[in-house]
């Protein structure tokens, strides 16, 4: 256990740090700089993301902790601090669902992810809109039985996904990612991003009332509630309005200095 950090911020990063709606794929400089003062104040700056580690983009912020997969895989130091994977088991039931019902998945590992289907259409298209490069993936006939921390599905049509999670959401949890898209996360069952912040706190001895969290999506609403703070951005994600105690500015604007300056964490 270390004791290092006066408190820690958890920040998500697309919707976030990032706003694809507007083409800012990277944080602004104003974010930048806010979270590096962040750190020069003494408190730890935690990408909490439902990203893999493996395509979390070279953004420019010197991240003290990175939590990925929605907290499935805890990152510090470029070491594997936590992990919560997927029993091979369920893996199977579901990836064999989705190739019968023809849909496109990625298991996702700490440092590469495996796509079914990397020269379809629509994958191509879902990633592109967050910015990912393809090389980021690779056929999932390569998979040799990697650690698994989150799933990927990307569906063809909207009506896919409810018949999907009825059938699953008692072995897996489901939540949506930011904005509207047809694809959702999927975490081994009682494994979110408050996991994280727990197990954060333990490891480097910090009291929960000196946390706080900002995001805007669905697979945040467990971090917010978790921390000591809850922080929305100005577009979220409905869920998010009973855990928030404060609603910052938009992702494109400087939402980020406003929620620190707000709470006395940067000056």
């Amino acid at each position: 256990m270390e004791n290092k950090f006066k408190g820690a911020v958890f920040f998500d990063y697309d919707g976030t740090l990032t706003y694809k709606n507007t083409g800012l794929f990277l944080p602004s400089a104003e974010t930048v700089g806010a979270i590096k003062s962040l750190r020069q104040n003494g408190y730890a700056a935690c990408l909490s993301t439902g990203r893999s580690y493996s395509y979390v983009p070279d953004c420019g912020i010197e991240f003290d902790i990175m939590l990925t997969d929605n907290g499935g895989c805890i990152v510090y130091n470029d070491k594997i601090l936590g992990e919560k994977p997927f029993d091979k088991k369920t893996i199977k039931l579901l990836t064999d669902y989705f190739t019968e019902h023809n849909m496109i998945y990625v298991l996702e590992s700490s440092h590469i992810c495996f796509v079914n289907l990397p020269d379809d259409t629509l994958f191509n298209k879902m990633i592109a809109l967050f910015n990912v490069s393809p090389e980021s993936f690779t056929p999932v006939e390569k998979y040799n039985g990697e650690n698994i921390y989150k799933l990927m599905l990307i569906y063809r049509n909207p009506s896919d996904f409810e018949p999907f999670k009825n059938k699953f959401s008692d072995i897996a949890d489901i939540t949506m990612p930011s904005g509207d898209v047809t694809s959702c996360d999927i975490n081994p069952k009682g494994v979110s991003k408050a996991d994280g912040v727990f197990d954060v706190c333990k490891y480097f001895n910090i009291d929960i009332k000196d946390t706080y969290a900002i995001g805007d999506g669905e697979n945040d609403y467990t971090m917010l509630k978790a921390a000591g703070h809850g922080i929305a951005m100005k577009v979220h994600h409905q869920s998010l309005d009973s855990v928030a105690e404060y609603i910052t500015g938009p992702a494109d604007g400087d939402g980020i200095r406003q929620a620190l300056l707000h709470y006395g964490l940067i000056d």
